[in-house]
């Protein structure tokens, strides 16, 4: 995208649906880009979870529609142009994503400024379905 994204952490292989989770990190990732340019993703590796943060230096989203983001065809952007951006399924898709692999997302905004995505796996689900391919993120 033509933008700055520094990555920091390392992590073990991820047993869970690697194009599922590939879809759902581009997603964030690529939000944060849209929305503030300059992004930053962290890996925290865990025996018991993995957790993917994703911040951005932009100008958040307001705490009344923090939630609401989750919800299909809702955009902060109002004008429902595709110019301005997409239809308002990617936070969905994304969050439907992390709950089937046993995790969670969640958004807050930064007290420095911006947005950070939480993206939390839980390696216990995954090491119930060992027939499920591994990722390395």
């Amino acid at each position: 995208m033509g933008q700055s994204m520094q990555l920091t952490g390392t992590a073990a292989p991820y047993r869970g649906r690697p194009i599922a989770l590939r879809r759902c990190i581009e997603n964030l990732i690529e939000n944060a880009m849209k929305c503030a340019g300059a992004v930053s993703v962290r890996l925290e590796d865990g025996p018991e979870q993995l957790t993917v943060r994703v911040s951005d230096q932009g100008p958040g989203i307001p705490d009344q529609a923090l939630a609401r983001v989750f919800e299909p065809f809702y955009r902060l952007e109002g004008s429902r142009s595709r110019e301005t951006g997409g239809v308002g399924l990617g936070l969905g898709i994304a969050y439907g994503i992390a709950r089937a692999h046993g995790g969670d997302l969640t958004l807050r905004n930064r007290t420095e400024g911006g947005l950070e995505a939480v993206l939390t796996l839980s390696r216990a689900a995954r090491r119930a379905t060992s027939a499920t391919p591994s990722v390395s993120l």
